[in-house]
């Protein structure tokens, strides 16, 4: 049967550079090119074979021999395909005489005579999900007929009666895309070809190949086999531009273990190699020496910055890369600056891609300030009294520095922070050492900016007239409310302790709410025993409070690295402290003292974080760190909320704009931004569709994260030679591509089929946060900026959030537009394999910097009760509103929050016009957990929300009962609205029209509700 796709169609052109085409340098062999064809059912890769005229007569088949210089480790185990391309029929009759990763010599027939045929060598299948594919090569399959494989195959026993057979040409190697390509890197040199590189090189204990930076290194342990035939070299010549940051690129071959490898930049302009310096994710300078093990390639990059007034001359540097032990090796560089400004580059523009120029921006210091951002005011400190106040939150310290009291004046409404003062703790916060009792000395406290205060005490723990114990603490208190501490804990005697412990004690009335260390967001329950697990439980955070006062307690030490979420938390999770979790060996037992305990009574919640029984050593030092976030972040907006009305789909902008909605989402696998989390690959593009938002009014936002990385980005592979700074380790495999070109080490991530978009797992916290925020500010600046992004998930912490709400306010500030508009998405995260971690509560210290959460994927609407709502899903008690997702929500419930489904998927129209008839916009919101709302509900599992006009009130009422309930309005004294009519107004989809007299009882049918007009 004929194949069903074309396998005929082919372009002879070069994937990577116009020298590729011709033998020696994309293939030793053959020309390379690429084609067309089905690669899911034929693979990546083929070889054009032509049968000559008059070759065919009466010989049953043609002998190839394919120099396909693989890279697999098993060539022989893999399907080899071959089609005619006259009828596109396969080839039954195959057989596969030998198979090495050099070559491999195939025995077929020729079933349309002369002409063309193609070997497809590399078939895979995609198993697996999806989205999260599994690829694997096809096994071999013994399908010729026998006999006819009889007839011609070479014999192993008798090698003299090998049947004459004629031989088929190899014209080209060709892919199925340029980017699929193996030509130039991917090519690996042959055995002997190697065995003349050693013997040429004997005593050198690592070469050096310079690469054009269009030819990213790929394979780790070959080497290309254009490098070994043509040897290293010590001169690297180019073109470049002026006001360019040209990359070098350097392969490093190490024929013995290398370690403490370095490189040095000598250049009249400067310049760095990324692989051992720049500038770390804080702003810090940042450098390392690499060890590289024997026969394994190391990639190197070099960063030449070129003067902006260098046009039309010539640009040195000498590179040398050295290591421990060995001869320094330099790589002498010369750069011919084009006669003629690219105006473009000099004004900052990033250019082509794949010139790799955007590699700079890992160093790149943005935003690294203590500036303000938007509505948070600056921390203002009272020496004297040891006192300290941001925006609606205050924090009173004891003479240890530690916390004595935490007190907010946010409204029970939360719309303002002109409040009552609520205070959390009924006692002093301490760290606890059985029979030791500390001094203090005053604290020195310090300004480092508007959004900043730092404070310094040093205790001596004193028992028995001795001091065996130091502890320097740092403390520190952001504008967004974040305390931060490090306790270093020093022993200067060698001494035996019960517990080490962090104690906390909190008004009872103040925490009727939690999550976090198991709990699902909630009530608090009346008590808690939590021990480290960090194997199969992503938590370290407790949240306690009311919706307008609370803490969260994160404990830390100075091992703490982010852990991976969203499906990937087993792949790297949480390091275990050593200090809070006390890990003790006993013999083959291995066993985790420390942990979390609750208590409640008398008024009071008890938290003591223990660390349990343990023999402090002398001069060794224990980091006790722990973070304090004081919530709420900030004041709710929900007229603002209910203005920003959003469509999760890059549509025409007029038919979004007449369908009600004001804000776009512009999603990943979409036609402006098809790859994921690299929107500048079609910038041009995304900026006109943001245009076209821009006429019609709307606003415009783009998905970006750092959480993975498109394959799309000439990035990729330099950043995987980074030695795992900025792509997490793992098992490899997944998508075929990334076996064929990143090798191992990787752990893949998402897949969209529709645009071919294949994505790997950042490890989050690494320079490549510099390189994000640096990109937003090219994605948001001039008049076509982005208006904000979309997180899906969040893989960086706090400290570069903040960078990126700076980066994202000061684009919008230079345009004159309110803004920016950053969204959170996440999935339920309270899985086994996400490590059970409440979404709200994993990101609880990046929500300041949030503007709108959707976390609602997987969330279950209907079981789940009105506190779970509050707490995991709306977003209030920290100063946020939020949306629903998974099947649309539940709209009668999410009215009470203010919370709608996801448009076009769901169709918010009729809610949104009822909102505008009836001026919620501009109305002031009272929810359920105000005590002092304006309507009750005579049945407590039925919650009303109320929204004061000038023309009178709106109610949402939701029922969590599990039974149809006939409820009445209860109003205080100031509203005035004991009399008025109460009116249910249709909805299309929502509700049907009905009055109520005053009094009268109103139906509510379990998990629906109403939406009520009074005095309109």
């Amino acid at each position: 049967m004929p194949l069903p796709s074309p396998v005929s169609s082919a372009t002879i052109s070069p994937p990577v550079t116009t020298s590729h085409g011709k033998p020696g340098i994309g293939h030793p062999e053959v020309e390379c090119g690429t084609g067309t064809w089905d690669k899911l059912l034929l693979g990546n890769h083929r070889f054009v074979m032509e049968v000559h005229a008059g070759s065919t007569g009466a010989a049953p088949a043609h002998r190839v021999v394919l120099p396909w210089r693989r890279q697999d480790k098993d060539p022989s185990a893999v399907e080899v395909i071959v089609v005619s391309e006259k009828t596109a029929l396969r080839v039954r009759n195959v057989v596969v005489e030998q198979a090495t990763r050099e070559s491999g010599t195939l025995v077929f027939e020729a079933i349309d005579g002369a002409g063309i045929y193609f070997a497809y060598y590399l078939p895979y299948a995609m198993l697996g999900k999806p989205h999260y594919p599994q690829a694997q090569y096809l096994p071999r399959r013994l399908a010729a007929e026998p006999a006819w494989a009889a007839a011609v195959v070479r014999s192993a026993w008798a090698p003299e009666e090998q049947p004459e057979l004629p031989h088929a040409s190899v014209l080209r190697y060709e892919a199925a895309s340029e980017r699929d390509s193996f030509a130039p890197m991917n090519f690996t040199a042959r055995t002997d070809e190697l065995e003349r590189l050693r013997s040429g090189h004997a005593g050198e204990a690592f070469l050096v190949f310079p690469e054009d930076r269009l030819n990213p290194i790929s394979m780790r342990g070959d080497l290309p086999a254009h490098w070994v035939i043509n040897g290293p070299a010590g001169t690297f010549q180019a073109q470049a531009h002026a006001g360019e940051d040209y990359v070098v690129q350097l392969g490093l071959y190490a024929q013995e273990d290398l370690e403490g490898v370095t490189v040095e930049v000598r250049s009249p302009a400067g310049g760095h190699c990324i692989n051992t310096h720049g500038v770390d994710r804080h702003g810090a300078p940042w450098h390392r020496t690499l060890a590289v093990p024997a026969g394994e390639v190391q990639a190197l990059y070099v960063i030449l910055p070129v003067p902006k007034d260098a046009a039309g001359t010539t640009l040195s540097a000498v590179l040398t890369i050295e290591a421990a032990g060995c001869h320094a090796q330099n790589v002498a560089v010369t750069l011919d600056v084009a006669p003629e400004s690219d105006s473009t580059i000099l004004s900052g523009d990033f250019g082509d891609p794949r010139l790799l120029r955007r590699l700079a921006w890992l160093d790149s210091p943005m935003a690294q300030d203590t500036e303000l951002v938007a509505p948070f005011t600056a921390v203002t400190v009272d020496v004297p009294n040891r006192s300290l106040a941001i925006l609606g939150r205050s924090l009173r310290l004891s003479e240890s520095g530690l916390p004595a009291q935490v007190t907010s004046t946010f409204t029970a409404a939360m719309t303002s922070t002109d409040g009552p003062a609520v205070e959390l703790l009924d006692a002093p916060v301490s760290l606890e050492i059985d029979g030791v009792g500390w001094e203090f000395s005053p604290i020195e406290f310090t300004v480092d900016g508007p959004g900043r205060v730092t404070w310094r005490c040093h205790w001596a723990g004193r028992t028995d007239g001795k001091t065996p114990v130091a502890l320097e603490l740092n403390g520190v208190l952001d504008a967004d409310g974040a305390v931060t501490y490090a306790l270093r804990l020093t022993p200067e005697d060698t001494l035996d302790v019960n517990d080490v412990g962090l104690q906390l004690g909190f008004h009872e009335a103040a925490v009727p709410l939690a999550m976090g260390l198991g709990v699902p967001g909630g009530r608090r329950p009346e008590s808690l025993d939590w021990t480290w697990e960090v194997s199969s439980k992503n938590q370290d955070a407790l949240w306690l409070g009311g919706v307008n006062a609370g803490v969260q307690l994160a404990l830390r030490d100075g091992s703490y690295e982010r852990p991976l979420n969203t499906n990937f938390y087993r792949e790297k999770p949480l390091v275990e402290p050593v200090s809070w979790a006390n890990r003790q060996e006993d013999g083959s037992e291995s066993t985790v003292r420390g942990g979390v305990t609750l208590r409640t009574a008398e008024g009071s919640v008890s938290v003591r974080a223990f660390s349990g029984a343990r023999t402090l050593k002398e001069g060794k030092p224990h980091d006790f760190n722990f973070r304090l976030l004081l919530t709420p972040f900030k004041p709710i907006e929900p007229g603002k909320h209910l203005s920003k009305r959003y469509f999760h789909e890059p549509a025409n902008p007029a038919h979004i704009k007449a369908a009600g909605a004001t804000v776009v989402n512009v999603h990943h696998a979409t036609a402006p931004a098809p790859y994921i989390n690299d929107p500048l690959l079609t910038h041009e593009s995304l900026r006109e569709y943001v245009a076209g938002c821009h006429r019609n009014g709307l606003k415009a936002k783009i998905y970006n994260t750092v959480r993975e990385l498109t394959f799309h980005s000439p990035e990729l592979l330099p950043l995987l030679h980074l030695d795992h700074e900025i792509f997490s380790d793992g098992p490899g495999a997944g998508h075929i591509w990334l076996q064929e070109h990143a090798g191992r080490g990787y752990v893949s991530a998402w897949f969209a089929p529709n645009v071919e978009d294949i994505a790997v797992v950042t490890t989050g916290e690494s320079r490549w946060e510099n390189f994000y925020v640096r990109s937003l500010a090219e994605l948001a600046k001039g008049e076509d900026g982005i208006d904000g992004i979309y997180l899906d998930d969040i893989a960086y912490d706090r400290h570069a959030m903040a960078r990126v709400r700076k980066v994202l306010e000061r684009a919008c500030r230079e345009r004159g537009v309110e803004g920016p508009e950053i969204d959170l998405h996440s999935a339920n995260q309270f899985t086994a394999h996400d490590g059970y971690a409440s979404s709200a509560n994993l990101y609880m210290e990046q929500l300041p910097y949030v503007d709108r959460l959707w976390l609602g994927e997987y969330f279950d609407y209907d079981t789940t009760d009105p506190d779970y709502w509050l707490v995991e899903l709306s977003g209030i008690p920290f100063g946020l509103m939020g949306e629903m997702l998974e099947g649309g929500g539940n709209p009668w419930r999410g009215m009470v929050f203010g919370m709608t489904g996801r448009a076009p998927a769901v169709d918010n129209r009729p809610l949104w016009e009822f909102w505008a008839r009836h001026g919620l916009e501009q109305a002031h919101m009272r929810g359920f957990w105000d005590p002092h709302g304006p309507v009750t509900v005579s049945h407590p599992d039925v919650r009303a929300t109320t929204w004061l006009t000038d023309r009178g009130m709106v109610v949402a009422l939701a029922s969590w009962a599990e039974q149809t309930e006939h409820v009445t309005l209860d109003f205080d004294a100031g509203a005035a609205a004991t009399g008025a009519v109460t009116k249910a107004p249709a909805i299309h989809g929502f509700q049907s029209a009905r009055s109520y007299a005053p009094g009268e009882a109103i139906t509510i049918e379990p998990q629906r509700g109403l939406l009520l007009t009074i005095g309109y």
